[in-house]
């Protein structure tokens, strides 16, 4: 999916939802990765989030941008969040809010019923916006964490002719 298609769609979302799925997007986590992050995790000043990578088994800062930050700040004081909640957490039918964590198929469903995609498809969209921008390997492996480049490049992009044209 096109970034500027899926950032218009997510601009209609709730609060909530909002800035879920802008930290997923422009951090390229895994769901593993948003379900266990957490408010105290998020340091909105210095622009970033410290995201345990299971699959890596180290803290990794993964950089945030001008609109992501506003709109967790925005969620953050809309739902009353305290530092130990848990930045997905579960909305009840009724509407409150409890800063738990939730499963990566509760996870998955979210995505699947505010945007009609899955996180992977989040995370494709954030390689491929970013390298279409002109981001080397390297810097967009450092935003999501990727440690082998060669995996980047054989499964998240794709060069098209006309990406081709453009250098000839």
């Amino acid at each position: 999916m096109k970034k500027e298609e899926l950032l218009s769609a997510i601009e209609e979302l709730n609060t909530r939802a909002k800035a879920i799925c802008l930290v997923n997007l422009v951090t390229a986590n895994r769901p593993n990765e948003m379900v266990r992050l957490r408010i105290k995790d998020f340091d909105l000043e210095g622009s970033f989030v410290r995201v345990y990578m299971r699959k890596q088994k180290i803290w990794h800062n993964k950089r945030l941008n001008h609109q992501t930050i506003k709109a967790v700040r925005d969620y953050i004081s809309e739902y009353k969040l305290r530092v130990d909640d848990f930045f997905v957490g579960r909305v009840y039918k009724n509407g409150r809010f409890k800063g738990t964590q939730i499963s990566e198929t509760a996870y998955r469903n979210l995505l699947k019923e505010w945007t009609g995609l899955t996180p992977y498809n989040f995370r494709k969209t954030q390689v491929a916006a970013m390298h279409a921008a002109g981001a080397d390997l390297s810097t967009i492996a450092r935003q999501t964490g990727h440690k082998s480049l060669q995996t980047l490049d054989d499964h998240y992009l794709t060069v098209s002719d006309s990406t081709v044209d453009k250098y000839l």
